[in-house]
């Protein structure tokens, strides 16, 4: 039994190969075979030409802080880990810019700042099968 509070991801069928990366330490994306754009959040067509013909691609994870923000009071499930900062991330990859919200660790709140170089890391949810992903800074 794990005391782990938090909601975790439901897996379907078009973000199963997703999860299916983190398992595997490699953040995958889709992209587009016919116009080559990424799409984020996955999703079953692309959003630049409506094609449903897409491959899973590992990206770097790398990117800078585009946004973010400092929870002192959460939620219940989060209640034992504010505070906590919640990162918007814009990755490095191209050529359709890719938005992506995840955790902020491994950072003193005074030391964030806009524009920190940041990458993806792994968290393995104890007691389940299931990996997340976090941002750290990328020194």
């Amino acid at each position: 039994m794990t005391n782990w509070l938090r909601p975790l991801p439901t897996i379907t069928e078009h973000s199963a190969p997703f999860y299916a990366g983190l398992r595997q330490r490699k953040f995958l994306v889709p992209r587009c075979r016919a116009c080559g754009d990424f799409n984020w959040t996955p999703y079953p067509a692309c959003r630049s030409c409506l094609s449903e013909e897409h491959d899973w691609i590992e990206v770097s994870g790398r990117g800078d802080l585009y946004s973010y923000s400092t929870v002192y009071v959460g939620p219940k499930s989060f209640g034992r880990d504010g505070p906590y900062t919640v990162a918007v991330v814009k990755l490095l990859e191209q050529p359709r810019t890719m938005i992506v919200m995840g955790n902020l660790v491994g950072c003193a709140i005074e030391d964030i700042r806009i524009d920190m170089p940041l990458r993806v890391c792994y968290l393995d949810v104890p007691g389940h099968d299931v990996t997340l992903y976090q941002f750290e800074p990328d020194r």
